[in-house]
């Protein structure tokens, strides 16, 4: 038998032994980085989500942008030459912007080949209303003329113009993106 007061201090360590230890920190850093990885992969969807949102808020703002610039054009056609102005009627069961047939060229306000904003070529038009019927007397105190629509000043008009701007969208299924915006002229025509 060897006692321990022979050996050396180098085989002394040999021969003791360590006490058993169990695989605890390899499960504990596998399940850290799958937990991480889990993260990085979700803050990756989030990050393409987020930008899908962008494009399509920066689209919409355009397309917006684009149709009241198209309304502020029929405006201004429509306050220069009133009387000479193409306009449809309507009905208040059909307004005149909802019946298909009214946004043909010969009975809209086109602006072919406008560039509206830089990158999108849109289908800009106009359908003018004449909503002239729709304006309720009294009008004018002094009731200078009758003989127009409801008894009221034949030189009043009333247009209810709408814009629409409509651009090829491939990811839609009708495959187009269509914005629409509205207003409503009150002139005295003299």
């Amino acid at each position: 038998m060897i006692s321990d007061v022979h050996m050396s201090p180098s085989v002394a360590r040999i021969v003791q032994r360590w006490p058993r230890r169990t695989g605890v920190v390899l499960p504990v850093v596998l399940v850290v980085l799958t937990v991480l990885t889990g993260l990085v992969i979700a803050q990756m969807k989030r990050t393409a989500t987020d930008e899908r949102l962008a494009a399509n808020v920066r689209e919409t703002v355009m397309l917006d942008n684009a149709v009241q610039t198209t309304l502020r054009w029929c405006e201004w056609h429509v306050i220069e030459r009133p009387q000479g102005t193409v306009n449809v009627a309507g009905t208040a069961a059909a307004p005149a912007w909802r019946v298909a047939a009214n946004w043909s060229d010969a009975t809209s306000l086109n602006f072919p080949g406008a560039a509206l904003v830089p990158g999108m070529h849109g289908d800009p038009a106009c359908v003018i209303e004449d909503a002239t019927c729709e304006l309720q007397p009294p009008l004018s105190p002094t009731g200078m003329d009758t003989t127009g629509c409801n008894g009221i000043d034949r030189r009043w008009r009333k247009f209810r113009i709408t814009a629409r701007v409509r651009v090829t969208a491939p990811d839609l299924p009708g495959g187009v993106r269509e914005a629409m915006a509205q207003s409503e002229l009150r002139l005295f025509v003299d």
